[in-house]
């Protein structure tokens, strides 16, 4: 068994009915669960994982169930004290939000909070009605919802929402005594990853989509940082791992795979046994790919099996450096902030429903509805008075639009290019007032 060295005593609430509200307890015993599910489809799937806005990027062929290189999974762990309740659920989707999972995970289980988190692995699904029917109407209009009823014409979604449901329910019936703690460190590798937004010197901007010569390009995050959760025997139950990062090295490859991310959750539970659930947490990769992306056959596994290795490695490192928890109590927080987003162009607003956790004074974490870009992260880690602060990417908790697609800087959208002014709606500068809604989260919490 690894040798684990504990930090800070930690525990995350997430989520919150109404805006604005809170759910704090001091000196409460922590206890987890965790479960989880497969969630592979199980019959011919169609456009399972494409990038539909660019036009000239044809859809996937249909990829036959026996071409499943490896399988989706939901995963789940449960949170609770005396007086709160939180599922973290996190998904080898490239975007998943229900509301109705989290409604009834609230009416059935008593769960308060709960957030679906999706890695975005473009070799996973998307809801079948939602891209062949709907995406167009996305672009057209920016305020549709990607919840709409049309979902429930996909047979892969309804029975997946069934499952990450029953899942939250088992994790809620495995409770355990508990300790949290959480860690960050540097990680540089040669497999993860760049920004593929190169600003040219003169002006404009290439996509670098991929960039196997590893020229050096910014802004990116080469921090990974780690959640503990383990039993009262110090045994590491669960191992969360948060990443900025595209995770589309397979995109395009014809096969359904969880791609890096399962390639490095398989790694840390044979390195921590069969007792430790490990979760991948997708952090501010709007602008992040790969080194290498669109592999075809072995050399593309290959590849993902080192990344993720990788990226395991360096998840266990800082676990290792973490000081030793000396109390299970655990203090938890929230603050929902629904923002009101304009459109770049016109009269129109989306909300933006903005989940800041506060957990013990030692760690923050901040739920968006979108895939952010790298700079909203790092602002946020330098103006967080908290030391362990990141972003969940691609975050839904039932309030808001469920998925706003990029959400760039004011600056990238000056420079142009993709996630910027294409595939791209909000404001200029809607990252910065999401940040701004964090940062002041964050104190008012810590303050109380």
């Amino acid at each position: 068994m690894r040798r684990f060295l504990l930090g800070i005593v930690a525990s995350a609430v997430i989520g919150g009915i109404a805006c604005n509200g809170y759910g704090a307890n001091e000196g409460a015993r922590l206890y987890a669960g965790t479960a989880k599910v497969d969630i592979s489809p199980e019959n011919t799937v169609e456009d399972h994982g494409q990038i539909f806005c660019l036009p000239e990027v044809p859809p996937d062929p249909p990829v036959p169930p026996d071409n499943i290189h490896d399988p989706l999974y939901a995963r789940v762990v449960v949170l609770k004290n005396s007086t709160v309740s939180v599922a973290i659920v996190t998904l080898d989707l490239p975007e998943f939000s229900s509301k109705w999972v989290i409604d009834k995970a609230k009416s059935l289980y008593g769960i308060d909070h709960v957030v679906l988190c999706a890695s975005h692995t473009h070799s996973g699904m998307w809801p079948r009605a939602m891209v062949v029917n709907s995406w167009s109407r996305k672009m057209q209009d920016p305020g549709v919802s990607l919840n709409w009823p049309g979902f429930s014409a996909d047979p892969w979604y309804a029975a997946t929402e069934q499952k990450v449901l029953a899942t939250i329910g088992q994790a809620n019936a495995n409770l355990f005594p508990a300790r949290i703690a959480a860690g960050k460190g540097a990680y540089e590798s040669v497999y993860l990853g760049h920004n593929r937004r190169f600003v040219r010197p003169g002006g404009g901007v290439t996509m670098m989509w991929d960039n196997p010569e590893r020229i050096p390009t910014k802004p990116a995050d080469p921090t990974v940082r780690v959640i503990r959760v383990e039993d009262e025997a110090g045994k590491p139950r669960v191992l969360m791992v948060q990443y900025a990062c595209h995770p589309v090295i397979l995109m395009g490859a014809g096969v359904i795979s969880r791609d890096f991310p399962g390639a490095m959750v398989d790694y840390v539970e044979q390195e921590l046994g069969e007792s430790c659930m490990a979760m991948f947490l997708q952090g501010a990769s709007g602008d992040i790919d790969p080194y290498e992306i669109s592999l075809r056959g072995e050399y593309g596994f290959n590849m993902i099996r080192q990344s993720g290795i990788s990226l395991g490695k360096a998840a266990l490192r800082v676990a290792d450096d973490m000081a030793s928890p000396e109390a299970a109590e655990t203090s938890m927080q929230v603050k929902e902030s629904m923002l009101k987003i304009p459109y770049r162009t016109g009269n129109k607003l989306s909300d933006a429903c903005i989940m800041t956790l506060v957990i013990n004074d030692n760690l923050a974490m901040v739920s968006m509805p979108g895939e952010v870009f790298c700079q909203h992260q790092l602002n946020l880690a330098a103006e967080s008075p908290i030391a362990n602060t990141f972003i969940l990417g691609l975050g839904y908790s039932g309030r808001g639009s469920p998925y706003m697609l990029y959400i760039p800087t004011a600056q990238a959208v000056q420079e142009g290019g993709y996630g910027a002014t294409q595939c791209s709606f909000v404001s200029a500068d809607a990252g910065e007032r999401m940040v701004n809604a964090a940062v002041a989260a964050i104190k008012e919490l810590k303050n109380r």
